[in-house]
């Protein structure tokens, strides 16, 4: 079963080369309880089946973090040179697609006197394409979190600009630095994926 999953994963996420990266500072987030990192699941896979989530760790290669820094344009934080990608699943035991949570944020920011995350779930099809993305508890400008911005990446893949103005996307009004931010985690999941899981195994 685990050997017919990867050979899936390694089938379905083999995309072309990315574009230069914007530079930019973004590491992993990580959830503090399994059921919390279960809800947020969920929510980019809502068709999965609740108990069969896998776990995929991966260890990048120094070269495979060189070329993912040139890319990406800024140095990757430790531990995020091993990712846990998220494996969805239906009932049936057919293969959804992946699942990882990103922060994009390049400096803190602070409103009403707390720090102001942003924490972003992306999930990839089959195809390589991007299912959902979400954003969690953010307290900015909740247009951010709304399926009105966030279905505008839906179906875009490596080859895709994720830039806001080009091709389609438009940025939250009151936030066009946070709707940037959300565009870069979707590439950047998608770049991972591609480095880790797109090949044949």
């Amino acid at each position: 079963m685990l050997k017919r999953l990867s050979v899936k994963i390694g089938l379905s996420l083999l995309m072309c080369l990315a574009l230069p990266a914007r530079p930019s500072e973004a590491h992993l987030a990580k959830w503090g309880t399994w059921e919390i990192t279960h809800r947020n699941l969920m929510k980019l896979f809502p068709d999965a089946d609740p108990n069969a989530w896998r776990i995929k760790r991966y260890q990048y290669s120094d070269p495979e973090v060189k070329f993912l820094e040139a890319q990406l344009g800024f140095e990757l934080y430790p531990e995020d040179k091993q990712p846990e990608f998220f494996i969805a699943q239906d009932k049936a035991g057919d293969f959804l697609g992946v699942a990882i949570f990103i922060d994009p944020r390049t400096k803190p920011k602070i409103l009403a006197g707390g720090i102001l995350t942003l924490e972003v779930g992306i999930g990839v099809n089959a195809s390589g394409k991007i299912n959902r993305i979400k954003v969690y508890d953010y307290r900015g400008n909740l247009e951010l979190t709304k399926e009105a911005f966030l279905d505008q990446m839906r179906d875009r893949t490596l080859d895709s600009n994720f830039t806001m103005g080009k091709d389609g996307l438009s940025a939250v009004t009151s936030e066009p630095e946070e709707s940037q931010l959300v565009g870069n985690a979707a590439r950047e999941a998608l770049l991972l994926m591609k480095v880790a899981l797109g090949r044949r195994e």
